[in-house]
């Protein structure tokens, strides 16, 4: 290319460069006039309301939950107290239909951590886009909040194979029926992939994504596939999870049940399946003056196949080098907990006396000690 052809292309490039900026510009100044045309029909917008609602309503909302238990297991003669969950969250609702919510553990498994930090905007009543860092929209189990759980100690599903947070974008839709009745809630979102605590590291060229739907056929009837994908490892290796349950409510009835199978990219570890299921009585005790305001009576069988979470990385072999297979994090094992909450009658600050028992069965061995047979009893208040 000549000097003369070079120096065409560059004035060329220089003239776009100017119109661009200059269409730019003027984009800008139209821009600023129509904010401030806006700004003022949401001044009088914002006055209309203030006169109508409450403001209070737009203040933040604290709330919070603190767990602390006691556990005594039967084979090892031991027992221990924990402080599981010191959880402080702060929610609102904005004007103009955004939202927000914060939420710090401090003493979860004796660290503080993150676990919400979200803001989303509402572009009408049914449609909610969420980014920040969320819990990913995942199995029925997996994605309740402690304050929401029936047991003292999660499920399997809900702790080992299921539960993931991560940071990203998430959109929610939801279709009402003509009664203003919820039929159908969509969620689906992407994601850094696995990279929750080095959000400045998280570059990605394929992010995770997670989908849930939540079908409401009848009154207190849910049906709920969902499917995962996620990159685990240092992004050295990744799996999906297909997960499908349901459940019923029904005058103080609770019947719950899901499977969960996880598929590991280039045989890296066998799939692993999970089962979850339950069932929960709760029983009213009409006198106002009982200390105790309902009894729920508690039964749950859950099971887990061999997993691995990779945060422990791969294998060696015996040489020393690496090979491609992940670690085993989480050996094989069947469970049953049965056991009964006792709700005491306190409207302002819900307080929950927790007793269950834990029955452990391992295959092929491979328990932990914190995951034998044991005793729980744990108490739990929410504001």
């Amino acid at each position: 290319m000549n000097k003369e052809k070079a120096e065409k292309i560059i004035r060329v490039y220089n003239l776009l460069r100017m119109i661009l900026l200059l269409a730019f510009f003027i984009f800008l100044f139209v821009g600023l006039l129509s904010a401030q045309d806006g700004d003022d029909r949401l001044y009088l917008l914002e006055q209309r309301v203030s006169k109508q609602e409450n403001r209070s309503a737009y203040k933040p909302q604290i709330h919070g939950i603190l767990r602390g238990k006691y556990e005594f297991e039967p084979q090892l003669m031991a027992s221990r107290f924990e402080v599981r969950n010191a959880r402080l969250s702060a929610s609102g609702k904005f004007l103009l239909r955004s939202e927000y919510k914060l939420e710090v553990d401090l003493c979860d498994e004796s660290s503080i951590k993150m676990k919400d930090a979200w803001v989303s905007i509402n572009p009408w009543r049914t449609l909610k886009l969420t980014l920040g860092q969320q819990r990913m929209p995942f199995s029925i189990d997996a994605h309740r909040n402690p304050s929401a759980q029936y047991f003292a100690n999660r499920s399997f599903i809900a702790k080992q194979v299921g539960d993931m947070r991560d940071v990203g974008f998430q959109v929610g839709y939801d279709i009402l029926n003509r009664k203003n009745r919820k039929v159908l809630s969509i969620n689906a979102g992407i994601f850094n992939g696995s990279n929750l605590d080095e959000q400045k590291k998280a570059w990605f060229k394929t992010p995770g994504y997670s989908l849930r739907i939540q079908f409401f056929p009848i009154e207190g009837l849910a049906i709920i596939p969902s499917v995962q994908h996620q990159l685990i490892a240092q992004r050295k290796a990744s799996y999906t999870s297909v997960d499908f349950g349901f459940y019923y409510k029904w005058n103080g009835l609770h019947v719950e049940a899901e499977y969960l199978h996880k598929y590991y990219a280039n045989n890296v570890f066998p799939d692993c399946s999970a089962v979850d299921a339950m069932i929960v009585y709760k029983h009213e005790i009409k006198k106002e003056k009982c200390y105790i305001e309902h009894i729920s009576y508690q039964l749950r069988y859950d099971y887990m196949q061999d997993h691995s979470s990779g945060k422990s990385g791969f294998a060696n072999d015996e040489a020393g080098n690496q090979t491609p297979f992940l670690l085993l994090t989480d050996a094989e094992r069947h469970r049953v907990t049965f056991g009964a909450t006792f709700r005491v009658r306190n409207p302002y600050f819900p307080t929950d006396i927790r007793l269950n028992y834990e029955k452990y069965w391992y295959p092929h061995g491979g328990a932990k000690e914190s995951e034998q047979d044991k005793l729980v009893c744990e108490l739990v208040i929410k504001f």
